[in-house]
């Protein structure tokens, strides 16, 4: 059975289209990051 490669593409999403990040979420990954790797 053959491989064969499939050619994709790919557009994110603009802030206008709702790719919203703000402060609390590098909060929450530095939260994370503490909590997974320096607390173990």
């Amino acid at each position: 059975m053959p491989i064969y490669g499939v050619g994709i593409s790919y557009y994110g999403r603009t802030y206008e289209e709702g790719k919203k990040i703000g402060w609390r979420d590098g909060f929450r990954a530095l939260y994370a990051i503490v909590k997974y790797n320096v607390l173990r």
